[in-house]
């Protein structure tokens, strides 16, 4: 049964959605026979939220950029995010928005956007597939020519070539974000069959010295472990984790690498408290440096976060664990993963933290072994013949 905020959150939206709604009958719209004629020389494409959801917004750039080879593309990102875009051959320029630091008072907003605005862009691009209406505010302030976004909870309103994904009040169909991203391309005559997020690293993040100094070698089989996440109902217990990751240093012998973000101090100590065996500990990196230290991992285990989609952009085979998020909007794109969900009645849902968490607490460390044994088969990585442990 829905929760209260939930019904008055769907009784919100749905009244938004009509009154938006009715205001959009007064607007211009246009559609891809309109383009046919114009000459597209500069887009943006905005993407100010969470590192996954830019990650699986990669491809729109290379859809892009192989459909319309002369044009070019700024991606407007904020200071985290952009980190995901960095070096990507298909972006010509990349803009942050800091709204926390440089951008933090109104005036200094204002004059970022109108120096945005005054780039005159023929095509603002706003894959942002949610309740906010932030980025459809910005879209329309920062917008001269066309906009392109999803019809979605009155958002419509603010563009003037829209896309409807069926997924308002409740989605009819299950398909992948990036999927969702790459329709809202074709209301611009832009198609393709390339669907694979991608990062790009440097010559000089692919160099090895950062495991060096950590005590890995490069002919080291390496497995990373990230016990994070966004929210306390996307983490699966970390004792668990540190069990697999026990279980893996005795059976294989092998390096298991903890990952841990800048604001995880509290992560690694409850870790340590539960592993009988050290971990090499990496702590304290830059997105970029996680990135290219996670290049070298044969193996990747986590929750679904946005280190989990860094892996598959990055083609690293994963085994992760989904609890509350809608499955088929974020599982791992690509081939060589594994993802443990367990279904249960309240399973989706939006909550950031979860009373009993019971989607997690049922995905048990047996379940995380029998799928980390099939990925190590596939990596032909043998037992040592230490072989003590068992869970």
């Amino acid at each position: 049964m829905k929760s209260r905020n939930r019904k008055i959150l769907d009784l919100y939206l749905t009244l938004r959605n009509l009154i938006l709604g009715s205001l959009r009958s007064f607007t211009k719209t246009y559609t891809k026979d309109d383009l046919s004629g114009s000459s597209l020389k500069k887009i943006l494409v905005i993407r100010l939220d969470r590192i996954g959801d830019m990650v699986v917004t990669t491809p729109i750039f290379r859809a892009l950029k192989e459909n319309l080879p002369d044009v070019h593309v700024t991606a407007l990102t904020n200071p985290v995010n952009n980190n995901i875009v960095i070096n990507n051959p298909f972006i010509d320029c990349i803009l942050v928005y800091d709204r926390e630091n440089k951008h933090k008072s109104f005036n200094s907003r204002l004059t970022f956007f109108r120096s945005i605005r005054e780039r005159k862009f023929d095509l603002v691009i706003d894959p942002y597939l949610d309740y906010e209406l932030k980025t459809s505010f910005i879209t329309r302030f920062v917008g001269n020519g066309f906009r392109l976004g999803f019809e979605f909870a009155g958002r419509g309103l603010f563009y003037n070539i829209r896309y409807n994904p069926n997924v308002f009040p409740v989605s009819t169909e299950k398909k992948h974000m990036i999927d969702y991203d790459l329709d809202l391309l074709t209301c611009i005559g832009v198609e393709t069959e390339k669907r694979q997020p991608e990062i790009f690293l440097s010559s000089e993040e692919k160099a090895y010295n950062l495991l060096k100094k950590a005590g890995v070698n490069p002919e080291d089989r390496v497995i990373g472990i990230h016990p994070g996440g966004h929210y306390e109902s996307q983490r699966w217990p970390i004792n668990e984790f540190a069990a697999i990751s026990d279980y893996l240093i005795t059976h294989y012998g092998i390096k298991v690498i903890l990952f841990a973000g800048r604001e995880e101090k509290q992560l690694i100590s409850e870790f340590k408290g539960h592993a009988a065996k050290a971990p090499v500990i990496l702590e304290d990196l830059s997105l970029r440096e996680f990135m290219s230290a996670l290049s070298y991992c044969s193996l990747f285990l986590c929750n679904n976060s946005g280190p989990l989609h860094i892996a598959t952009a990055l083609n690293i085979p994963t085994v992760s664990t989904m609890g509350p998020t809608i499955p088929y909007h974020w599982w791992p794109r690509g081939k060589n993963h594994i993802v443990l969900r367990e279904d249960v009645d309240c399973s989706p849902c939006k909550k950031g933290i979860c009373e009993t968490h019971e989607c997690m607490k049922l995905i048990t460390t047996n379940d995380f072994i029998a799928a980390v044994e099939r990925q190590i088969k596939d990596l032909n990585i043998s037992p040592s013949t230490n072989n003590s442990l068992t869970v």
